[in-house]
């Protein structure tokens, strides 16, 4: 704070220092440059002046605009002789010396006062609210060095005169020496925003970017001083120290934003640099390429250079946007109370002025007591109904609805209510609770012998959380998952109690989300187990009874011939032989009936193919939209959707009186079967018939979903889904 007051005193010096001078009227810097090195050249116009843009300045009064040490003393009025070169002549102008614009300056360089206002009151609140964090000594420093780089050299701009005469021109050398020193705040900032790790090393990485910009100028300026003969070239070089840090650490600091990203594992810490980190690295960026090199590359750049500050306004912005979106730095409650009393103040003044209108209206003059009587007894009314009404609407924003447990739960109740699905209650509590209570995280585990288990979540997760308990009948059936604030703040007392009162309700869903997770389990676990004895049953007929009952059919019939004719055994004989014959094809039947072979085979996609090629469709074309292979599935999900597919083209073929057929499969996080015909429809009353409730059983056997609808356009859609198992998507 005692540096950033510094920084302020020497700003309100500066403007000071440059008022107390006179002015030609003329701008020579080019940008961050004294001069370019082959001539001092009037570069703009910022007073009533004879000179003109493009005039080379030779000597002011005799001297020569390249020592910068001569110090003569002029004053307002004076009128001095600058020899200049004008369209490639010589001559020589009187000048009258005026007082310097400071005001003009000043407007003129609103893009860098905007900036510079928006960054002071940002890095003061932050400062205010956390004194001894460090990202607040990184925002209230770098913004108190840029307000004396522009007291000192932004808004005002050197002359031509500032080269010969008095002290301005190291008014105008310090302002980029402290330019310099801001890239190093810059720099501070990315490395402390939103929180600091290795305290030791971090002290040591500020110091060293506010050393950095002072060491290369240094170096920079004893290199042009030793080996450049031009004085105006070593002038060019010498004096301008923030050149050196403009052309390095841009690129610097964009590395470390992105080196501090990547090396950041808490999720939430990612989110809160991201914004700052986009606006200190994109500025950085826009100013090199803009400004920078088009100056160094073409002598001037595409924009005016009143505008190059502009492209740090994100900074002040992308932080409050991590701080009020992502909770960096946890000053909510002074950013609610500060927007609570602003906008309580702008509204309590515009109604005092109304009062005031109308009475002045009604009453001319207003200058009788009860008059003021009636608009401070009409501001009095109002402020605390106005104040409690901010407050409110303010702290839903921000906070959501912490104070109103029964809001809470109310909304949680007509959430649940209009979801069916047992298993998507628990999505919607979470959403639920994230969103009314403004948290960042929320999840939901739920309590197993082996552990938890991760029931639904909203947001992302973050290093540090909180878990209430959730209850059933005493039962402990799992846990509410929070995100923290912060480091130093978990949750407040009456946040903790609307969570308190909306776990008591979320227990008895989580009761019943977990039942139906395991009758879920329980479900699946049986269909398998059937549908594994199934394919057992269909071996063991398959090879085992059915080749045996065989043998005995042809051992029947070899003991028949082998009679002599007309024997009294040869009726029983045949009639145990077709006896057997009759039982080998209802064995064939029945494996049928468990399994169709042409899935063991051929696959469900050859199984289909074959179906389709053994039905008489009387003219019907049958097309199939499948992908070109399908990845191993469940038997169980194998067997339903052949049979939910056969089913649907038998029903067309007996009763659809269609031309035209699509059978379509397709594979995502579920099996998706349609068969859809253009023929009369399906009958929308009198039931669905036996076999779209046998189809509708196969699909819901597996938790999956069926529809049999009748199209707009003619014809009837059959859609069946099957869950499938997260390996065979």
């Amino acid at each position: 704070m005692l540096l950033s007051l510094a920084f302020l005193a020497i700003a309100a010096a500066g403007i000071a220092w440059r008022g107390a001078a006179p002015s030609d009227g003329t701008k020579i810097n080019v940008g961050d440059s004294v001069t370019s090195t082959e001539a001092v050249t009037v570069q703009a116009i910022v007073a009533d002046t004879p000179l003109r843009v493009g005039d080379r300045i030779v000597a002011i009064d005799g001297e020569k605009p390249d020592h910068v040490f001569n110090g003569v003393s002029v004053h307002a009025g004076q009128a001095l002789r600058y020899d200049i070169v004008r369209d490639g002549r010589a001559q020589s102008i009187d000048v009258t010396l005026r007082e310097y614009p400071v005001l003009a300056s000043v407007v003129r360089g609103w893009p860098s006062l905007l900036v510079n206002v928006v960054l002071l009151v940002t890095a003061l609140v932050i400062f205010l609210v956390r004194p001894r964090d460090q990202a607040a000594h990184a925002a209230i420093l770098p913004s108190s060095i840029g307000a004396a780089t522009l007291a000192w050299s932004g808004y005002f701009q050197l002359q031509a005169l500032d080269l010969v005469a008095g002290t301005q021109f190291w008014r105008w050398w310090g302002g980029q020496l402290t330019f310099a020193l801001l890239w190093g705040g810059i720099l501070h900032f990315a490395l402390a925003f939103p929180e600091t790790s290795a305290y030791r090393n971090y002290r040591r990485a500020v110091l060293a970017g506010y050393a950095g910009p002072l060491v290369c100028y240094a170096l920079v300026a004893a290199f042009a001083l030793l080996t450049l003969d031009n004085p105006l070239a070593r002038l060019a070089v010498a004096g301008s120290p923030a050149l050196p840090a403009v052309a390095v650490y841009p690129a610097l600091i964009v590395v470390t934003l992105v080196t501090r990203y990547f090396r950041t594992r808490d999720p939430q810490l990612r989110r809160r640099m991201r914004w700052a980190a986009a606006a200190v690295a994109g500025g950085a960026l826009v100013y090199l390429f803009v400004w920078i090199l088009p100056a160094a590359l073409f002598g001037s750049p595409p924009f005016p250079i009143q505008y190059q500050t502009l492209t740090f306004l994100p900074i002040p912005l992308a932080v409050t946007v991590a701080i009020l979106r992502h909770k960096a730095l946890n000053i909510d409650v002074v950013l609610s109370r500060s927007l609570v009393y602003g906008t309580l103040s702008v509204g309590l003044v515009g109604l005092y002025i109304g009062v005031v209108t109308l009475l002045s209206q009604a009453f001319p003059p207003m200058d009788r007591l009860w008059q003021q009587a009636i608009a401070a007894a009409a501001i009095a009314i109002a402020v605390q109904p106005l104040r409690a009404w901010l407050q409110s609407i303010i702290n839903r924003r921000l906070f959501g609805e912490r104070t109103d447990p029964y809001h809470v739960v109310s909304s949680l109740a007509k959430r649940l209510e209009g979801v069916r699905a047992p298993a998507q209650q628990l999505d919607a509590m979470v959403e639920t609770i994230g969103t009314q209570l403004r948290l960042s995280y929320v999840a939901i585990e739920l309590d197993r012998t082996r552990g938890s288990e991760k029931a639904a979540s909203f947001g992302e997760p973050t290093a540090d959380s909180h878990r209430l308990p959730l209850t059933y009948q005493g039962e402990l059936v799992g846990q509410l998952v929070i995100a923290r604030r912060g480091q130093r703040e978990v949750l407040g007392r009456k946040e903790r109690s609307v969570l308190a009162e909306v776990a008591l309700h979320a227990g008895t869903v989580v009761h019943t989300a977990r039942l139906t997770a395991d009758l879920i389990r329980s479900r699946d676990r049986l269909v398998s187990a059937r549908e594994e004895e199934r394919r057992r049953l269909l071996r063991e007929l398959h090879d085992g009874v059915g080749p045996t009952l065989a043998a005995v059919t042809l051992g029947l019939h070899a003991g028949r011939r082998s009679l002599p004719s007309g024997t009294a055994a040869e009726p029983l004989l045949e009639r145990l032989q077709q006896t057997l014959s009759g039982a080998v094809t209802e064995i064939r039947r029945l494996a049928h009936d468990l399994r169709p072979p042409a899935l063991e085979s051929l696959g469900l996609l050859g199984a289909v193919e074959e179906y389709i090629g053994n039905v008489d469709g009387h003219g019907m074309a049958i097309t199939m939209d499948t992908p070109a292979e399908l990845p191993p599935m469940p038997p169980a999900v194998d067997v339903a959707a052949y049979r939910i597919i056969c089913e649907s083209l038998t029903n067309v073929t007996r009763h659809a009186r269609a031309n035209n057929c699509t059978v379509r499969i397709q594979v995502g996080s579920e099996l998706l079967l349609e068969v859809i015909d253009d023929g009369v429809g399906i009958r929308e009353r009198g039931g669905g018939g036996i076999g779209l409730g046998s189809m509708r059983e196969r699909a819901t056997e597996l938790g999956g979903e069926f529809k049999a609808e009748k199209m707009t356009s003619g014809g009837t859609r059959i859609r069946a889904t099957l869950p499938l198992p997260g390996d065979s998507k």
